[in-house]
């Protein structure tokens, strides 16, 4: 049975969705991974933070050369409207390019799926988690996209899921913490706030973004930059966030940390 509920494929002559159980085999999100997808939460009638959704994947499909004519937030918003008013929903909007064909692509048109199903959020506190010392992230044009391209993060939670551990942190190709194993990674040393600039090949996260938004609209001191696994250690607070919300670590390493919610990230994520 499949993890979703209910799957949708966009007819591209009718431009509406339609309920799919199978889809056409092969093609390119298979062989190659070239695409995209993005993760969201439909709430209150609409996606939370779909601006930010709608620009990392015009971003991401630039990056590809993929035609964006026909990708529409508003048009997902109103098919859920439609046929699941009630309740709260996780939705993975995958865009891939069309034909399958080798290597090289021979156009820019793509495919749109949903996938659907309840939304349950993060926990509130991952109680162990640890830097991985196998797996890292390496420095693309494309490495801030989310593509479907995710073998690292696949591998990073079988290695995370092996050691019987809740979080795993990974490093870039030098040895700078760069982001958690489906999330990116915030900490707090004294009034200041920390986070890996995405020069340490982290992808751009929607959460990521809400959290620097809010902290900036506070006006609390938030650091970007290239950070030692020795300075996540001087903190006081850890956290890792994505789309569907913020989880603290209390203990990384062996080192604990406070889990008590931080009044300025309340309410990110509602």
């Amino acid at each position: 049975m499949s993890d979703f509920e209910t799957n949708y494929i966009l007819d591209s002559q009718t431009r509406s969705w339609q309920p799919f159980k199978e889809i056409e085999i092969p093609n390119r999100a298979m062989n190659f991974g070239d695409g995209l997808f993005e993760s969201m939460v439909f709430v209150g009638g609409k996606i939370r933070y779909g601006h930010k959704h709608m620009a990392r994947l015009k971003y991401g499909m630039e990056l590809l050369q993929l035609k964006m004519d026909s990708v529409n937030l508003e048009e997902i918003e109103s098919l859920m409207n439609r046929l699941l008013p009630k309740g709260n929903f996780r939705i993975r909007w995958n865009v891939y390019r069309a034909e399958s064909g080798t290597y090289t692509p021979t156009t820019q048109e793509v495919i749109q799926t949903l996938q659907v199903k309840e939304f349950k959020p993060p926990v509130k506190v991952k109680k162990l988690a640890y830097i991985s010392k196998k797996i890292h992230v390496y420095p693309t044009f494309w490495c801030n996209a989310k593509t479907l391209n995710s073998l690292t993060y696949v591998l990073a939670n079988q290695e995370r899921s092996e050691y019987e551990m809740d979080e795993v942190i990974l490093l870039d190709q030098r040895g700078f913490i760069s982001e958690a194993g489906s999330s990116n990674v915030f900490w707090k040393i004294g009034e200041e706030i920390f986070t890996p600039s995405l020069k340490c090949s982290c992808i751009a996260g929607v959460g990521r973004a809400a959290i620097l938004e809010r902290i900036r609209a506070q006006h609390l001191e938030i650091h970007e930059g290239m950070y030692l696994p020795e300075h996540l250690a001087k903190a006081s607070s850890v956290w890792v966030s994505n789309a569907m919300g913020i989880s603290y670590l209390e203990n990384v390493n062996g080192v604990k940390y406070a889990t008590d919610p931080l009044p300025f990230l309340d309410q990110i994520f509602e």
